[in-house]
């Protein structure tokens, strides 16, 4: 590898997935570097699912594609650069990027595992075979990029690829012309065929699952998601896509049970905010949606869209204050997100802040004049985010590396505060509450060392924002304790501390 290239690598790498070790495998490039093609295609959806088989978390095709559409990345640029900003994105630490040779009835595969994080490129996996045998050549490789993995796969080699050889080319081919294709019918009837050469090819299914509920289709991609095997690996996305399906079909309480399921299995942060949204659409008075959300920030704190999410709910629940205080943060990270400009100027406005409502409604009406007509707030629209997986929420890599340093500096102004330096401690947690705003512990270590500090409001302030970020019952009662002391009662009643 060049050193330009290496040099490039590290100031685009992203700095965090210290802890993590998906993968996002890029379709490989067609001969002398050209376009993917029906064979890059198919390997870009088989090989991330064969090293789901063998328990690595890699990310499914479809959260590349989404994720590149929401980046502006254009579907046929996939070159280092924009590779890693994807793959930053997703929280992926690996990247497989490679090629395909054809030569007669021939296929050659050479891959390569990229670490950002580290600039580095591994030597080339090869794999050569029968064209025929396109689907066992992708699990045979899949099985030499899990053993260069932290930990080593689950099963066998021998398991794996008579899972591969269990898929034709006649239904691969098939799957990978239909990603090539430039319409939405072309992609879908091309997976279809998939399927009817083979009816048991889970991997296309979902695939179908995908493409069917991006077009609002969703009883079909409910009937399709359904054939997925209860015992498969895949069971679990074909049951959080199952889920979204139940969302667009307005079978809120169906799919808050479902959620409720996943979430008991796993508590990932996108089935704990599907099942908030579940509930806040179910209606019926208070129903933990922001509860909920909160988890989720909690379990993947550089999410790019929870913010929104959590701050619209806390708006419908009534609580304006905390709703401004997430919607705001959502504004900051995107400061052209113009549905978080107008829910921000809705829960402004309800705060009282009536300058600053109307300058977030300037913007927002600026940035989609379409919104002219929703000045008045109107709790009854479906402003949402469903996610669409648990692999594909999109994070913000500054946003993660701001939270691991905050957390540092919160033990360091914990530890300062215990040995009754105040002002040093209260300069390393102003600083991490700068860093992540939502560190709940930050803000009540702050309110601690401002009550040393005789600084009874600022410490009333800390401690409302700490239940802003996370609701804690031990913070609730501290402060409604405060607010006594203060001979502020009634405002202690209405916290309920």
């Amino acid at each position: 590898m060049s050193a330009a290239l290496l040099s490039l690598l590290l100031a685009l790498a992203p700095q965090a997935a210290a802890d993590g070790d998906a993968v996002l495998v890029v379709p490989p490039e067609g001969p002398s570097g050209g376009a993917a093609g029906w064979i890059g295609a198919a390997v870009g959806v088989e090989l991330p699912r064969a090293l789901q088989r063998v328990g690595v978390p890699a990310v499914p095709d479809a959260d590349r594609r989404h994720a590149q559409e929401a980046l502006g990345v254009a579907a046929a640029s996939n070159t280092r650069a924009t590779s890693i900003r994807v793959a930053g994105a997703l929280g992926a630490s690996r990247i497989v990027v490679g090629s395909w040779e054809q030569q007669g009835e021939e296929v050659t595969l050479s891959l390569r595992l990229l670490d950002p994080a580290r600039a580095s490129l591994s030597a080339p996996l090869v794999g050569s075979g029968a064209l025929a045998g396109l689907g066992a050549l992708v699990h045979s490789l899949a099985w030499d990029i899990a053993l260069a993995g932290p930990r080593p796969p689950l099963g066998s080699r021998e398991a794996l690829l008579r899972s591969g050889q269990e898929v034709p080319l006649a239904a691969l081919r098939p799957l990978g012309e239909a990603l090539t294709a430039r319409d939405a019918g072309s992609r879908i009837a091309g997976v279809r065929q998939a399927l009817v050469v083979a009816p048991e090819f889970e991997e296309a299914m979902l695939v179908l699952g995908r493409l069917l509920l991006d077009g609002s289709a969703f009883e079909e991609a409910r009937r399709v998601l359904g054939c997925v095997r209860a015992g498969s690996v895949f069971a679990r996305d074909a049951r959080f896509l199952d889920g979204v399906a139940l969302l667009g079909l307005g079978r809120y309480r169906e799919a808050d049970v479902l959620y409720a399921e996943l979430v008991q299995q796993r508590p990932t942060a996108a089935a704990l905010a599907n099942r908030a949204i579940a509930r806040q659409r179910a209606g019926g008075g208070p129903n933990g949606a922001s509860t909920l959300l909160r988890q989720a920030v909690e379990a993947e704190p550089a999410s790019v869209d929870l913010p929104f999410d959590l701050g619209w709910a806390l708006l419908v629940e009534g609580d304006a204050k905390a709703a401004a205080f997430w919607l705001k943060g959502a504004v900051r990270r995107d400061p052209g997100d113009a549905q978080g400009r107008l829910l921000l100027s809705w829960a402004l406005a309800a705060g009282g802040r009536t300058a600053e409502a109307e300058e977030q409604w300037t913007a927002a009406t600026a940035l989609a004049p379409a919104m002219q007509a929703l000045r008045a707030p109107d709790f009854s629209r479906r402003l949402e985010r469903v996610f669409g997986s648990e692999r594909g929420m999109l994070q913000d890599p500054d946003r993660r590396t701001d939270a691991e340093d905050a957390r540092a500096h919160a033990a360091r102004g914990d530890s300062l505060l215990a040995s009754g330096d105040v002002p040093g401690a209260v300069a390393e947690l102003t600083r991490a509450a700068l860093l992540d705003p939502y560190l709940a512990s930050a803000h009540r270590l702050l309110a601690r060392a401002y009550r040393q500090q005789s600084a009874d409001e600022k410490a009333v302030e800390e401690l409302r924002t700490a239940l802003w970020c996370r609701e804690d019952p031990a913070v609730r009662h501290e402060l409604g304790e405060l607010l006594r002391a203060l001979g502020r009662p009634e405002e202690a009643a209405r916290l309920g501390g």
